[in-house]
């Protein structure tokens, strides 16, 4: 998917060659190089998109990464993830700051926060990430934060989107990652290698309430939980409900029975309704405090 954008020279049906690098977790990752091209320092750029060179001048405005429907260097995406990860290394001399963005938009040619006359922006996720200056591979990840209503682009102002929610799905989705936040300012074999990009649907819930009472040993990463009760509730347990950290996820919830005294909460997301993933399962099961004594006695 990204490949195929690194070179003028590769296309839909015919990748540009790359150069074989480690990645972090396996044998390849994707380098971007910073070069010079007559004098001008051109910053290593890496987008699911197409590059624009409409102007000599690295700064003009007519320079730009944006999706391309009829070329076929789009990428189709209905979903609404959370966030993006990916880990990273730089290989520069300078304490730069890199560039990662990620736009879900709607069913136009998109351009990268250049003013394109039309509203089509729908959520972005914008990371500017600084060199450590140490070689090593470290993780990042940015949430998506979206607009209160289709937002128009413009090259003077790049907003950052502050509401937590949408309500309408994109269909496209931009990827634009560069070597350099500002343009004309990197050095000759500036280098940043990007491994394992992914993009996150948090599936966690933020708590568990048994009868309105937020269980008091929710612990975030834990999913199975035990709640005592008397002898006089074996036969209908408290209701259990629950919150997710995800405005974007669905929550459901199978209450505990006089047969099977478990409550079960399954947290579904965007992955989940594509086939891609399960829903994460969580469970509360019910003790009654006579088979606790009688445990104890048992020992």
């Amino acid at each position: 998917m990204f490949a195929k954008t690194m070179s003028n020279k590769g296309g839909p049906g015919n990748p540009a060659a790359l150069e074989r690098v480690a990645g972090h977790s396996g044998k390849y990752a994707v380098v971007l190089r910073c070069t010079k091209i007559l004098g001008v320092s051109a910053n290593g750029a890496l987008t699911s998109g197409r590059v624009y060179m409409g102007a000599m001048g690295a700064a003009s405005a007519k320079n730009y990464c944006y999706t391309d429907r009829a070329n076929g260097y789009a990428f189709k995406f209905t979903g609404r993830p959370d966030s993006i990860s990916f880990w990273a290394k730089f290989d520069m001399k300078e304490s730069v700051y890199a560039t990662a963005k990620a736009h879900l938009h709607t069913d136009c040619d998109f351009r990268d926060f250049v003013d394109i006359g039309q509203e089509s922006d729908i959520a972005s996720a914008i990371l500017y990430f600084k060199n450590p200056k140490d070689g090593k591979w470290h993780k990042y990840k940015q949430a998506f934060k979206a607009y209160d209503k289709v937002y128009k682009a413009t090259a003077a102002q790049a907003p950052i989107p502050t509401l937590d929610t949408w309500t309408r799905k994109p269909s496209y989705l931009l990827f634009c990652f560069s070597t350099n936040r500002y343009v004309m300012t990197g050095n000759k074999g500036d280098a940043l290698y990007l491994d394992d990009i992914r993009l996150i649907y948090n599936k966690n819930l933020s708590a568990i309430q048994v009868d309105g009472t937020e269980l008091y040993d929710y612990k975030k990463g834990q999913n199975d939980y035990v709640y005592f009760v008397s002898n006089t509730q074996e036969t209908q347990f408290p209701e259990v409900t629950a919150s997710a950290e995800s405005p974007r996820a669905v929550v459901e919830v199978r209450q505990a029975t006089a047969e099977n005294p478990v409550a079960e909460i399954k947290v579904y997301h965007d992955d989940v309704y594509a086939g891609e993933a399960e829903p994460e399962v969580y469970t509360v099961r019910f003790v009654s405090l006579p088979s606790v004594y009688a445990m104890s006695e048992w020992r």
